[in-house]
């Protein structure tokens, strides 16, 4: 079965708002989108969300699952940031931001390595949810929120060594620049200072990004 009008509505708001905070178009989500049945065949059965990269001539063949019920969650969800509507965000926003970010970087063109694309997509959780937080006047929430993606974490079972080791560095790495952008930006209210930040380091070549990630390690 594929993803009913309003699971691929929610994948397409994604979409847009992570290119309204980065300043870059990506082609459409919802072309892309795989339902159950495809992911069975194509991918790994045990991940809730996954993007599938296949070379073919001079591009790229690209698909993109998330698990329904998280879909069905933010289809449903209110305003209220519950930690099961943050959960479903968190999943659906990491295949999102995969997408964008690497459809991105191929038609600049520049390479990108899968620990590029883990870090960005943990940036991306914590930046989507502050920016509702901040627009409903509780950015004071930052630091809840960033313990909450960052410290709290836990890896699904089963993943293999390096996979692993690659998931838990891009989290150190994310948790530390979202620590950054608390105390530079959203402790003195500056969300275009926050923004102009994201945008930048969006922009980075791999080593200039993960060493400019690490910047909260020394607050």
């Amino acid at each position: 079965m594929s993803p009913g009008p309003e699971g691929t509505g929610v994948l397409s708001a994604l979409q847009s708002e992570i290119e309204v905070i980065y300043g870059v178009e990506a082609p459409a989500v919802d072309r892309f989108v795989l339902d159950g049945e495809a992911h069975a065949r194509l991918g790994d059965t045990a991940a809730g969300e996954q993007l599938l990269v296949v070379e073919s001539g001079d591009g790229l063949d690209v698909g993109l699952y998330v698990e329904e019920s998280a879909l069905r969650v933010l289809s449903a969800a209110g305003v209220a940031w519950t930690q099961r509507r943050l959960a479903a965000h968190c999943l659906a926003v990491e295949g999102v931001s995969h997408f964008v970010y690497l459809t991105h970087r191929a038609a600049v063109p520049r390479p990108v390595s899968q620990l590029e694309l883990e870090l960005q997509a943990e940036i991306d959780k914590f930046a989507t949810v502050l920016l509702s937080l901040w627009r409903a006047g509780r950015r004071e929430a930052a630091g809840e929120l960033r313990r909450r993606l960052f410290e709290g974490s836990q890896l699904r079972e089963g993943l293999p060594a390096e996979a692993r080791e690659r998931y838990e560095k891009a989290t150190v790495l994310a948790g530390l620049y979202c620590r950054f952008l608390e105390a530079r930006y959203v402790v003195r209210n500056s969300v275009e200072g926050l923004l102009a930040d994201l945008r930048r380091v969006y922009r980075l070549g791999a080593g200039e990004k993960l060493s400019y990630a690490a910047r909260g390690a020394a607050l």
